[in-house]
Formats: structure tokens, C-alpha cells, sequence
């Protein structure tokens, strides 16, 4: 896209009741930056590094800043594009800040669309693996504009509008899925969690995602894929967070379903845009090149998220032709240590100290990528 408005936000939690603490904005007219705004107001300068909102007054009623984001909506009229935009929409929609029908556009789907073959599509992930030098800090400002970046890098040619189902419809949308079991792979395998409060009958959102390849479990564990979210969503959010699973909200959820399933059809509430793109891309199969410093090597992926394990395992065994895969986190006697970024682990700084190479997942992904330029 051309002309859009780059967005992000701070809250405290992941429920519209904690509030809006920083939003950032950044307008792009024919690809260029004609507006970078950032509205907030602080309360404790010193807290402000933390990130999440922390040194920031809560402004969600806050009709002065309120009005400053939306004349710059209003002024420029474009499609809103947010890493995760249902969630910012969630916020914005509830406190008034943002009409429920203005055009909205997840970048982190219309990245995946660019390039498929990824193990994660966080932004400090994207960051990492298309070695951009900015760290993700979680204050608006930062992170909108390292999003700019992301974009910049992977220039994704298809955009797909956010479909927007209200909860009296949902029966509806089940319905129209009542006969596509199979159909959709979008959710194959992953094992799911719903959690807090939602508009969306959980029996009903439970339904669909079984429809769509997956397991619905209970409880939050190291094997889990995907915590699908409404408000207050308590412990489970917590523990999700603490084995790094993918959160997503229940928008998100009803959204990658519609889409999947092409259900232009179904009784949903749909953008006004079926489709924004530059030049629409196929998504590609999976080509993976081979790296000979791989090869009839010995590899520990102990450090990586139980649901990449398997995958990565695959990759190295079928592709990359290694000698020995281990999972112990205690395994020292191999020559190369894949981890995952972020975290301090002990195995990581020992296998450091016994000179064994270490590789972090996102440069991984970048050597096996032969699409990657």
C-alpha cells in the first residue's frame, strides 16, 4: 500500500479495561513519512524506559488527546496498519478513539503472505531476521517505528482487510463452517486454549477451531500452540506469556477463520476492500537451501519452543542433512546449539564457555531461506 497510518499502542493488560497509555502514529503518503505523532502524557519520567505504558498517565477518556488522533485519522483517511490490529482496534474502538468501520490491515499477516516460511512473526523476531539494529522496547514510539522498517524489508504485496464478525452473527459464521470440516489446515495440529471473557460463545469459537485442525485443551502447558484471549483473561494469560506461546485476540481468531475459509458469503461484516495490494503473491511452497556448515553435524534445540522443535527437527533432519538432534538440556557434546532470543539461558552461557557455536532461531531461519535476500 501506498498511503496508510502506522500505528501502535500501549496498555497495561490485555483487557480494554486497563486503558490506553501511549499511542504512536506514523502517516505514509506514496511511501514516504509525512507525519510521525506520538500522544501520551507523562506521569513519571524515570518509569518511561520500562516500556508497557509504565511512566504514562492513562489517557482513554482523555477527549484533548482523543481528538488529536482522530483529526490526523480523519485528515488523512487512510487504512490503519497495526502488528496485531486487532487488538489495538479493540482498545481504540471501545474508548472512542477510532469509528468501528474504519479500514484496518494486520501487517503481520500481510508479512506472513510475503514471506511463509517463518517460525515466528513477532516484531522482535522480524527485527531480528531482517537484521534490523533497533531494539523492540515496547514504548509506541519505538515500536511504530521499527514496524516502518519491518515493512520496508519484507515489502508485502497483498494487504487483506480485517473482517469485523459482531457476536450476534457468530452463529451464523459457524454455520456457514458447518460444512467445510477439512477445508481449512489453518489451525492443523496446534493445540489451543481459550480464555476470558468474551462477546463470541466459547462453545462456539471452540467448534470452529476443531473444524479447523485443531486441539482444544484446557490449560495452558509447553505443548500449547495458541492462547486465544477476551478480557481479563487471568493466570492463563500469565503462564502463556512465561513459555513464550503465541497470544492472539478472539477478533483475531474469528478474522483468520473468515479468511481462510473465504467466507465473502457467511454473515459477517466485511471491509469495504476485498483485497489492497501492489502486486498479489501466490503463497510459495516451502524451499528451505541447504547450509553445509550443517551438515553431519550434531545440533541441540533444547532452547526452542516445544511446538518449533518439531518442525526445525524435520528441517534439519530431511534438509539439512545433520548427523544427531538433541533435546536434553544438558546435551554439551554436540557441535551446535539452536536458541531461541530473548532470554538468558544457563545452557546458552555454558555452551558459550565450552566454544560450542550457538545459533539464535530468527538467523537460522535466515540460513535456510533461499528466498532470502
Amino acid at each position: 500500500m501506498r498511503n496508510m497510518i502506522l500505528l501502535d499502542i500501549e496498555t497495561m493488560d490485555f483487557g480494554v479495561e486497563s486503558g490506553i497509555y501511549e499511542v504512536a502514529l506514523i502517516v505514509i503518503q506514496d511511501r514516504e513519512v509525512v507525519l510521525t505523532e506520538h500522544i501520551a502524557e507523562v506521569k513519571d519520567e524515570a518509569l518511561i524506559h520500562l516500556g508497557m505504558g509504565e511512566g504514562y498517565a492513562d489517557i482513554s477518556e482523555d477527549e484533548f488527546q482523543k481528538n488529536r488522533f482522530r483529526n490526523i485519522i480523519h485528515k488523512y483517511d487512510y487504512p490503519v496498519v497495526a502488528h496485531n490490529v486487532s487488538f489495538d482496534r479493540k482498545f481504540l474502538v471501545h474508548y472512542g478513539w477510532l469509528d468501528e468501520d474504519h479500514q484496518c490491515f494486520d501487517s503481520a499477516r500481510a508479512i506472513k503472505y510475503a514471506n511463509p516460511d517463518l517460525f515466528s512473526y513477532s516484531l522482535g523476531y522480524l527485527l531480528s531476521f531482517y537484521d534490523i539494529e533497533r531494539p523492540l522496547t515496547h514504548i509506541a514510539l519505538d515500536d511504530v517505528k521499527a514496524l516502518h522498517e519491518v515493512i520496508i524489508k519484507a515489502n508485502p504485496g497483498s494487504w487483506i482487510p480485517l473482517y469485523k464478525a459482531s457476536p450476534r452473527k457468530l452463529k451464523s459464521l459457524v454455520k456457514a463452517t458447518a460444512n467445510v470440516e477439512g477445508q481449512s489446515t489453518i489451525f492443523e495440529g496446534k493445540r489451543m486454549v481459550f480464555t476470558g471473557e468474551s462477546p463470541f460463545p466459547r462453545v462456539l469459537m471452540k467448534e470452529m477451531a476443531a473444524k479447523c485442525g485443531a486441539v482444544v485443551t484446557g490449560n495452558v502447558s509447553s505443548k500449547t500452540d495458541l492462547l486465544v484471549c477476551g478480557d481479563k483473561p487471568g493466570s492463563k494469560l500469565d503462564k502463556a506469556r512465561e513459555a513464550g506461546v503465541e497470544i492472539q485476540t478472539d477478533e483475531w481468531f474469528i478474522d483468520a477463520v473468515s479468511q481462510d475459509l473465504n467466507l465473502d458469503t457467511a454473515s459477517v461484516t466485511r471491509e469495504s476492500i476485498a483485497v489492497s495490494t501492489d502486486s498479489y503473491v501466490e503463497k510459495p511452497e516451502n524451499k528451505y537451501t541447504e547450509v553445509p556448515e550443517l551438515k553431519g553435524k550434531s545440533v541441540n534445540i533444547a532452547l526452542l519452543p516445544f511446538r518449533i522443535q518439531t518442525k526445525v527437527e524435520d528441517i534439519l533432519v530431511d534438509h539439512m542433512e545433520v548427523a544427531k538432534i538433541n533435546k536434553g538440556s544438558n546435551g554439551y557434546n554436540v557441535d551446535i546449539v539452536i536458541h531461541s532470543e530473548g532470554k538468558d539461558y544457563v545452557m546458552l552461557e555454558k555452551a558459550k564457555e565450552l566454544k560450542i557455536k550457538t545459533i539464535p532461531l530468527s538467523k537460522f531461519n535466515q540460513m535456510i531461506l533461499s528466498s532470502f535476500d
